[in-house]
């Protein structure tokens, strides 16, 4: 593949994660998260989504830097390997955080 599907790619699979995750996160924001006892510097509610957006973003862009740097090598891999453990934990706490509404995790 060229680079540009590359990337494409790598960024297109961290923001489906962020997008699939939001589907848990969306509709608790406006009323089980609203009603949380949050601190005074908790950002306004209509951050979130660029600001996540964004992360994911370059959190793909990251992640098509270090495969570039050599998909072969045993240090890429296991680099990988740890950026996809990463992403499905960011998922999964979108699921239960939101998604179950607990507070523990």
């Amino acid at each position: 593949m060229s680079k540009a599907v590359n990337l494409i790619t790598s960024i297109a699979v961290c923001l489906a994660v962020g997008f699939i995750g939001s589907s848990f996160t969306t509709p608790s924001i406006s009323t089980w998260y609203d009603a949380l006892n949050r601190p005074f510097f908790n950002p306004p509610n209509w951050v979130f989504a660029p600001v996540w957006t964004l992360l994911y973003i370059m959190m793909g862009v990251a992640a098509y830097l270090v495969c570039e740097s050599g998909a072969n090598r045993k240090e890429v891999t296991k680099a990988i390997s740890l950026f996809a453990v990463q992403l499905a934990i960011n998922f999964m706490w979108s699921m239960i955080f939101f998604g179950t509404h607990s507070i523990f995790w």
